[in-house]
């Protein structure tokens, strides 16, 4: 049985019954709706084709969820018609990109604040003696009956699988759309690791695991490498020779260097890829996720990968790369040799990893990834060894950092397609191609850095989710602006306010179809909020945290859990404890926490935790709403010149906006 925190959601796992299913069966369509109506987008077009042509004063005409045509000016190609389009009012600043794609993401559990690294998580066998050190590896905080923190378990295990097991809450697709909402906020149109389940399938944005374009051959693995079965693994082996897997993406290398190892760690995150080759599994189908300890060799390797088919047909990429900085840094201190991937030729993306610790969507992540690729204490250091992107002594060293934002912006776009063979339908915007689309409207965002020039890639990169104009998905429109959804779905939107009111932006999330599809926006924030509140109990302590289960009741799980409504209070608590584990003193590992914001802007416990803001008194993190109790952590992210991550590195960089600035 795989024990990983993140491995006990199975429905994104690689399986057998995932291949075979793959190998006697076809879909016909997407799973995710397409509009029928025309619909006509102006602005300025950032392709993302091959050229990475960019369109001033350009025109997309979408029909039937497809990208019908693109062209600059007001008349349109000849063969064009354009007189049954509906124009969206996107203003005279906008910018239309493709659909950013995110090719790592835990939705289930998307709707848990960030966790801190609690300092009290003592392993001397693993080299922690302190337990102020970082991790080492995922196995170190994540195997639920090993060495998994009490904290961990009360704050993201256990509500997870409170809100989305069928024996407890059952509030998956809540769940879900909730993720998925605070993702298509920010202009995310795919996302991963959700797996396929009819019931959500067709929700919001796509689901990489899915059902999509006519065509089910993507697959992931949250669990190790080493506990891949022989049938497994000969099951995946025959469907990538038979042409049948176009992607296989697998959490790999998730810990330091070997180098970086401490005294004790026994765990060679690196030896994982020394598996995977000898298993015969390094091809190009296998994307992989995080490769945190890979050495420069290891990425050579990976860029030479050969092709999976038998039959040596392959996309002449070798093996990919999926990179979430930000949740690297808070966990282990470090993060993938991105500038060494780079070097060797190894296709890199993005990805946001999980609510626990990384971002909220891409929009959000591309910030840290600039941070992070920018900041010598970081990865800036290496840059220099990219010739491209060299810019010690470069005369053009302005045209170095439009390609460096050029890279970030590919990294969310075009990258991810290709790494999952998807470039023939998205990724770029060009006619024919499936209608994934992200409008930004690009006044107001913050004054440019001295030395990085103004592009349309920087744009980007410099959008919160507040610059969100419009987000289609397959042509249909998802989420916007209130004027922008009202001219191209009027009435079938709810509308949520931001930036502590200070914007509000529609969104989609009905599917009347589905069991509770009919829900607004406001009933589902509202069933999460309340369900996660309900881990405390009915009396929960003054502060928060744990509570005894001879002192406490909780009525609202009794009343909502499968055959608990018979049962005497005391039986039902001390089931709780037993389920969910109980702490050293003896009481049921549950809290009341709250969700995170929907929006970044209004995260104060995400920027106070990036920032590793403190109180001079307490060392705890100087917040005054916690969503959680309080309790002593680290800041694994943190440099010898404090956090990268401090308030006037990023919160007041692109995030602190005076309300009626638009």
């Amino acid at each position: 049985m795989e024990t990983s925190m993140k491995s006990k959601q199975r429905h994104a796992a690689f399986s057998c019954a995932a291949v075979l299913a793959v190998m006697t069966t076809t879909a016909d369509q997407s799973v995710v709706a397409t509009s029928s109506g025309a619909i006509l987008l102006e602005g300025t077009v950032v392709t993302m084709n091959a050229a990475r042509e960019v369109i001033p004063n350009g025109r997309v005409l979408v029909r039937d969820g497809r990208i019908v045509a693109v062209w600059r000016g007001s008349a349109p190609p000849q063969g064009v018609d354009v007189a049954d389009a509906v124009r969206a009012p996107l203003g005279e600043h906008a910018y239309i990109y493709p659909g950013l794609i995110n090719l790592h993401d835990h939705p289930f559990f998307g709707v848990l604040p960030l966790w801190q690294p609690p300092r009290s998580h003592v392993q001397p066998a693993m080299g922690r003696p302190l337990g102020t050190e970082p991790y080492g590896n995922r196995y170190q905080w994540n195997q639920v009956a090993l060495t998994q923190p009490e904290e961990a378990a009360r704050l993201v295990s256990n509500p997870s699988t409170m809100l989305t097991d069928g024996a407890a809450l059952a509030s998956l697709v809540d769940v879900i759309k909730f993720a998925k909402a605070r993702m298509i906020l920010g202009g995310t149109t795919t996302t991963q690791g959700a797996g396929s389940n009819a019931a959500y399938d067709s929700l919001l944005a796509r689901t990489v695991e899915s059902a999509n374009f006519g065509r089910r051959r993507i697959f992931s693995r949250v669990g190790s490498i080493g506990s891949l079965s022989s049938s497994d693994q000969a099951l995946l082996q025959g469907g990538m020779a038979a042409g049948l897997v176009d992607a296989w993406l697998i959490h790999l290398a998730e810990g330091v260097r070997d180098a970086d190892r401490r005294a004790g760690d026994v765990t060679s995150s690196r030896a994982e890829f020394t598996e995977l080759k000898a298993r015969q599994l390094l091809s190009d189908a296998t994307v992989v996720l995080h490769g945190v300890g890979l050495e420069p060799q290891d990425f050579v390797e990976m860029a030479h990968a050969r092709p999976a088919r038998a039959d040596g047909a392959g996309d002449g990429r070798g093996a990919k790369l999926v990179w979430s900085p930000l949740s690297n840094l808070l966990l282990y201190g470090t993060t993938t040799a991105i500038y060494d991937a780079l070097a060797a030729g190894v296709l890199v993306s993005l990805g946001t990893d999980w609510a626990p610790s990384g971002s909220a969507n891409l929009l959000t992540e591309l910030k840290v990834a600039d941070r992070t690729l920018r900041d010598v204490l970081l990865l800036g250091g290496r840059r220099d060894i990219v010739p491209w992107l060299a810019v010690s002594g470069a005369k053009d060293a302005g045209a170095k950092e439009r390609a460096l934002d050029q890279l970030l912006v590919e990294m969310v776009t075009i990258n991810p397609a290709l790494a999952v063979r998807w470039d023939d339908q998205v990724g770029s915007i060009e006619a024919g191609k499936v209608a994934d689309i992200l409008v930004i409207d690009t006044k107001p965002l913050p004054e440019i850095p001295r030395g990085i020039p103004a592009s349309p890639y920087r744009r980007l990169i410099d959008a919160t989710e507040r610059n969100v104009s419009l987000v289609m998905v397959g042509g249909a429109a998802q989420a916007g602006d209130v004027a922008v959804m009202s001219a191209l779905k009027p009435g079938d939107f709810d509308v949520v306010a931001g930036g502590a009111g200070c914007f509000e932006k529609a969104i989609d999330v009905t599917a009347p179809a589905l069991p509770g599809g009919s829900d607004s926006f406001d009933q589902v924030v509202a069933g999460i909020t309340e369900a996660l509140r309900a881990l405390g109990g009915d009396h929960p302590p003054a502060g928060g945290g744990p509570s005894s289960p001879f002192a406490n009741t909780w009525s609202y799980l009794k009343a909502r859990i499968p055959g608990a409504s018979d049962l005497p209070d005391l039986t039902f608590n001390l089931g709780l404890a037993f389920y969910f584990g109980s702490t050293a003193d003896g009481r049921v590992n549950l809290e009341a926490i709250r969700p995170p914001a929907l929006f970044t802007v209004d995260d104060h416990w995400w920027f106070a935790t990036l920032a590793s803001v403190r109180d001079s008194v307490s060392d705890l993190t100087a917040d005054t709403d916690p969503p959680y109790a309080l309790y002593l952590s680290n800041s694994n992210q943190e440099t010898a010149f404090g956090s990268p991550f401090a308030a006037d590195l990023l919160h007041n960089r692109w995030y602190e906006v005076p309300c009626g600035v638009h």
